[in-house]
């Protein structure tokens, strides 16, 4: 049995895209759709699906965060195998077979599929967005290729449901603590790049600045949890923007290039700047991005 899980907050205009995908997919084993939501009207978009086919079920959780509402969910799916993804993004056609033939090796804990962005390149904020989806891209390939593991993305990502049953209520990051739980147990993470997720980025600099914001402090959480050491994190951002200086291809693109290295200083000294002087409760941390939800 086979649980899509799929995490949702104040989204009844997308949810039902991201169902749809999840409905489409060829599948030749039993699987169920599970729609977690603490928001009335995400739950009753995603009703109208449940009504009309019962592999869908709808969960209410007490809107405390992604982790509480995790949590909830492997307690109640069926699968042994969870694919986790967001009500605000879709699967490509056969991205669940493609994650799923994974698993037939025992060592494998768990597979993540590739993030393509929808925003259309024609300013900053969206050439950002397309940088940022086809860096990752390339460096996971990459470290795929040199038979290393990678590190899942909360996108899209198939994970044995023995190796996740519980996260952190303040977990900033559900997919890295998952993806370095499994390293902890000595399971492997694969890249599986024909299996693509459709994600819409941030459009304005705010939203940009919450996401990164969060995404950064996540490092001293993995680096309390798992000892993640400041050396490789410094590495993965040296890796970052090798691959994408490769990626210029105007003079406009180089502008911008070098703006992104300013503001990802500042998110950095924001986050240190942040964890040292005060305590920033979880629901602080959690901001939602609004202009990605489309």
């Amino acid at each position: 049995m086979i649980s899509v899980v799929i995490t949702s907050f104040r989204e009844p205009r997308t949810i039902g895209r991201a169902i749809l995908a999840a409905l489409n997919q060829n599948i030749s084993v039993p699987y169920e759709i599970v729609v977690i939501a603490p928001d009335k009207e995400t739950r009753e978009a995603a009703r109208a699906f449940a009504r009309r086919n019962k592999r869908v079920r709808v969960l209410a959780d007490p809107g405390k965060g992604k982790p509480t509402a995790l949590n909830l969910a492997f307690r109640k799916v069926k699968g042994n195998i969870l694919v986790l993804t967001d009500g605000d993004v879709y699967m490509g056609a056969g991205a669940l077979s493609l994650l799923l033939s994974y698993f037939r090796n025992s060592k494998i804990g768990a597979v993540t599929g590739r993030v393509i962005s929808k925003n259309k390149p024609n300013s900053m904020l969206n050439y950002w967005a397309h940088l940022g989806a086809e860096t990752f891209h390339r460096l996971r390939l990459r470290e795929s290729r040199a038979g290393q593991d990678v590190l899942c993305s909360g996108y899209l990502y198939a994970v044995r449901a023995s190796l996740i049953r519980d996260i952190p209520m303040d977990t900033l990051a559900d997919d890295a603590f998952i993806t370095h739980n499994i390293w902890q147990r000595k399971g492997r993470t694969i890249y599986e790049p024909r299996a693509l997720v459709y994600v819409h980025y941030p459009t304005t600099l705010i939203d940009w600045i919450k996401q990164k914001k969060r995404t950064a402090a996540r490092f001293y959480q993995l680096n309390k949890r798992f000892g993640v050491s400041k050396v490789r994190s410094l590495m993965n951002e040296i890796s970052i923007g090798v691959f994408s200086l490769r990626m210029i291809k105007k003079p406009q693109h180089l502008a911008w290039f070098i703006f992104l290295i300013v503001m990802r200083a500042y998110i950095w000294a924001r986050v240190m700047f942040d964890r040292r002087l005060w305590t920033r409760s979880f629901k602080r941390a959690w901001e939602r991005v609004e202009s990605s939800k489309r």
